[in-house]
Formats: C-alpha cells, structure tokens, sequence
C-alpha cells in the first residue's frame, strides 16, 4: 500500500535563537506532517537548549564550531534523507511560513509531475511587498534577477515555470538530491539555490513557483542588514565570487566570454553605483575583492 510524502524541513541556526524559533514554530503550528531537523552551526547565544526546550520533538544537530552554511544545510539535508523523507523543504531560518504552505506546495508537486523543485512566494517580513515571487536567469550574460521584487503582492495564483527558486524557501523532491547532488559546498553561501535548479532543469527536472503557499522573510538577518537587501561587505565578497565561479563551472567557450562580460561591464558598474547611492563603498571594496579571487581561481585552473 502506497504512504503518503514525508516531508522535513531543514533550517541552519547560527546565533538567531529567536529567528529560528518563530521559524519552527511556524512549520509544526502551521503545517502539520512536516517533520523539522534544525542544524546548529557552533552557537554560543545559547540556541541549542533554547530550541531543545521550547521544542523536544525536533532533532537537533549540533556542531561544535561554524562549518559553513552550505556545509550546514546539506549535513541537515543528508539527514533528512537517512530518515526517509520524500521531500525537504530547505528554509532559512529569518523566514516564516504561513499556514498551508507546505501543503500547497506538495499539492504543486502533484499537479505537476516533472517538477523536482517547487518555491513560495516570499514577502518581506509582516509586509504585503514581495521579496520573492520567482527567479531569472540569464545564460547568455551570466545575470540572476527577482523580477518582481519590492511590487505588491497581486492576485496571480497560478503556477508557473521560473529559472530558479530561492533557497530562503524551497520544496525539493528527495529524488532530486539523489540524482544531482546536494548543494555545492564550493559557494560556501550564495548562488549554491541557483546551481541546484539549474541541474536539476539539465536533468529533466522542472522548477516552478507555486503562489498560494507563501513565507515572509526577515532578509539577512545572519549576514547582511536585518531587513533589507544592503550589502554588507561579507555578502559582497561571497555574491561576486560565486556568481563568477558559478558561470566557470557552467559555461565554456563563447557563452563563458559572454557571461564574463556580463559580470565585468554589467554587475561590477551596477553595484559600484548602487553601493554608492547606499554609502557602503567598504562593500564594493569587498565586491571587487572577491571578483579578483574568483578571477584568479579562473585564471589559475583552480575553476
């Protein structure tokens, strides 16, 4: 007799006790059948026993230093897998899902046979505007975007194909970690959501945003600004240097030299002047910084 799908939940702490609690709260008040493993990257705000108390039903995994958020999300992702879920729902832990989502999105997974990954539409925390409603990407010119962010929310509810999903929120199929592998522990943070869909669309896969299931996110809360999309010098540095060693891994030839000047005459321009207009000049610094090491990796044969 067929079961029905198990789904888990994996988020990775770091020092937002808080955050991580209202997260999981959210999933086991809201969206009853998701089973939630936390990993905890070397906290010392006390979130380990905080989240053992509030919630003993829940597996925490608790390492002893900060191994990397990557590193932490598939080492939670491989154990999900060990405990037989069907699917894992990867959620940051400065994200809230509303209630249904998970459902909706398995529903999604349903009507749509093909997809191995599905994603919310993701709003900013206790706002109506939209953070997320589905992703770009640009393979000639190497360029990810979130079309719609910072719109209000409308009333389109229908499914739909888009480039990539968000790791801030994102229902993958087991079946999918299974025949592409887990997140490339190579970006450390950043870009390693986009590099997953884009394998699992090489590999047959369909990536679709599903709007009736939604999540609001507290954005950067770990690593840049809590609230906003500010640079901070450290998301610099790790946006630049992913996107350029993520089009080396992809591209060769004429589309890599394409991509190459998208990230050289389009991105490095456009952050040189948006970063100017925010007053955080130390994250260009950082930007360029990382640019020049993905480049020299490039130019070494290291990527």
């Amino acid at each position: 007799m067929p079961h029905g799908p198990r789904p888990f939940a994996v988020t990775v702490n770091w020092n937002r006790a808080d955050d991580t609690l209202e997260c999981v709260r959210s999933l086991l008040q809201g969206n009853p059948g998701t089973e939630v493993l936390v990993v905890d990257n070397g906290s010392q705000d006390g979130s380990v026993p905080l989240i053992r108390e509030r919630y003993p039903g829940i597996e925490v995994l608790e390492n002893a230093q900060n191994i990397g958020y990557v590193k932490g999300a598939n080492q939670g992702i491989r154990r999900a897998l060990e405990l037989g879920a069907t699917h894992v729902l990867f959620i940051n832990n400065d994200a809230v899902a509303h209630e249904g989502m998970v459902g909706e999105l398995l529903a999604a997974m349903e009507r749509h046979p093909t997809a191995g990954i599905v994603g919310p539409r993701i709003f900013y925390y206790g706002t109506d505007v939209m953070w997320f409603n589905g992703g770009h990407f640009n393979h000639v010119l190497g360029l990810s975007t979130h079309p719609l962010m910072d719109r209000k929310g409308d009333g389109d509810a229908e499914d739909r194909e888009v480039g990539f999903i968000t790791g801030c929120a994102m229902l993958v199929k087991a079946e999918v970690f299974r025949e592409v592998g887990l997140f490339d522990e190579a970006f450390e943070i950043y870009t390693e959501d986009l590099d997953l869909c884009l394998r699992a669309k090489e590999q047959g896969y369909g990536v679709w945003l599903v709007p009736k299931a939604v999540a609001e996110h507290k954005v950067s809360m770990s690593t840049g600004v809590g609230g906003t999309n500010l640079m901070t010098p450290y998301r610099s540095y790790y946006y630049a240097r992913n996107m350029l060693l993520m089009v080396r891994k992809r591209e060769r030839g004429v589309r890599f030299a394409t991509c190459f000047l998208g990230q050289t005459f389009i991105l490095l321009p456009y952050y040189f002047l948006l970063m100017g207009v925010q007053g955080t000049k130390g994250s260009f610094r950082q930007y360029v910084r990382g640019y020049l090491h993905a480049l020299a990796d490039i130019v070494e044969g290291r990527a």
